[in-house]
């Protein structure tokens, strides 16, 4: 019955759309290593921020107004799933001259939703500021919504991912956010994505949101302001049309129209189901088709959708950016290997980029159906981390020797039943090189 349960489970639209990717992506948030977050490390942040803004917002008056902080990577890419000096290689976007970033006009608050400055709007809401009876706030970067600033400030684009920096701040202070395992604000973003090197036509055929819609790393510099960085996997912009992915891989630059319609957080405290009453244990007692039933009649219908007020607090956009992107060409390697053995399992193509690898593998049908989980191991024989990615198997290279990394299939079964438990064993490499279904070492 526990199983059953977990149907009741309400998932975003757009922010799943591989069910395989997804059941991988579960092992990945645990295998990921954990960082810590220490007073000392917050106090180190807020010093770097008081560096970057010359003053520290402490009142809703003041935040509207704060200048937009233009190293974000460099103040999160110690703690990011990607670590690695993202500034160091970042593009970043300077307003045009005369531009003063937040400029302070006077916006019309009263969209607010829920009444909090952070639900959804109500019925009729127009498409920008200028409409919703307030001037508008914006320059090239940074836009103003309903009291609500977003500034893209910097862009690192490799072959395999687009990264951007965010900084986004609010009138009224951010509602209490439900934080992940890293101790990070759960905050996703739903908009939309467009390239120049994509028609329009043949975008839509996609049928997908081409990496407008995903989850933000970041932490809150205070109450009332938020810094994130937003990572866009080229594979949600070509998918598996080969021919793209040539053509995006192969160019120096493209322009990129971006559009977030809602900044989405996860509430620290939902608002409980009313169980009229009922304790665990009448739960327990009832059948899969009596709980489902009962569930279905205490759920509100609108609690099903997302963001809903019963989960969420959300700003609604919409928050639109033309952006001209860099390719970092100079840092890529692809090594195609495009072999299968007799078991079924196989590689297509490893690449490594600055930050990341990324893995591909060629399974047969029947291979791929019964599951297989992938696991690289850098130079030294150690387990590579899983980064940020949604959906690919992409793996954080910082500070690790991957000069040559050495890349298994296993079955998926076998690998959470058993191999996984010796993942910190000396002799990890020698277990998987007898029990891997495939192996390969990849020589950059």
């Amino acid at each position: 019955m526990e199983n059953e349960r977990f149907d009741m489970i309400v998932i975003p639209e757009n922010l799943s759309q591989r069910v395989r990717k997804g059941i991988r992506q579960g092992e990945k948030i645990y295998m990921r290593t954990k960082r810590r977050k220490t007073i000392l490390r917050l106090a180190t942040a807020a010093a770097v921020l008081l560096a970057c803004m010359g003053v520290f917002a402490s009142q809703p008056a003041i935040a509207a107004k704060v200048p937009v902080i233009r190293s974000i990577f460099k103040l999160l890419q110690k703690d990011y799933s990607y670590q690695g000096d993202l500034d160091s290689l970042a593009q970043k976007f300077e307003e045009p001259e005369g531009a003063d970033g937040i400029k302070g006009a006077e916006t019309d608050h009263t969209g607010s939703g829920d009444g909090s400055g952070q639900g959804g709007s109500p019925s009729g809401q127009k498409d920008n500021a200028e409409e919703k009876g307030g001037s508008p706030v914006d320059s090239a970067y940074t836009k103003t919504v309903d009291g609500v600033t977003v500034s893209i400030s910097e862009a690192y684009c490799s072959v395999e991912a687009i990264y951007l920096s965010l900084m986004i701040t609010s009138e009224e202070p951010f509602a209490d956010t439900m934080m992940n395992m890293e101790e990070q604000p759960i905050i996703y973003l739903k908009g939309r994505a467009g390239y120049s090197f994509i028609s329009e036509e043949r975008g839509e055929a996609q049928g997908y949101a081409n990496g407008g819609t995903g989850s933000v790393e970041g932490k809150f510099l205070d109450e009332y302001t938020y810094a994130g960085i937003y990572r866009i996997d080229a594979l949600d912009i070509f998918g598996n049309d080969t021919e793209l992915k040539e053509t995006y891989r192969a160019l120096d630059a493209f322009d990129m129209d971006y559009t977030i319609d809602q900044i989405i957080g996860d509430r620290a405290e939902p608002e409980p189901l009313d169980y009229r009453g009922k304790t665990k244990e009448d739960l327990e007692a009832m059948s899969d088709e009596e709980w489902r039933a009962f569930m279905n009649e205490i759920t509100p219908p609108d609690r099903n959708q997302f963001p809903n007020k019963y989960e969420n607090w959300w700003f609604d956009g919409p928050f639109t950016f033309h952006l001209h992107i860099k390719m970092d060409n100079d840092n890529a390697q692809v090594v195609t290997v495009d072999e299968m053995n007799d078991n079924g399992a196989g590689l297509y193509q490893v690449v490594r980029t600055k930050f990341e690898i990324t893995v591909e593998e060629k399974c047969s049908e029947e291979r791929a159906a019964s599951g297989v989980f992938l696991v690289v191991l850098d130079a030294d024989g150690k387990l590579l981390p899983h980064g940020g990615s949604s959906f690919a198997d992409t793996y954080a290279i910082n500070g690790r020797d991957v000069s040559r990394v050495y890349v298994y299939v296993c079955d998926f079964a076998e690998y959470m039943d058993d191999i996984k438990g010796h993942r910190n064993d000396a002799d990890f490499r020698e277990i998987l090189e007898k029990r891997a279904l495939y192996g390969k070492e990849i020589v950059f």
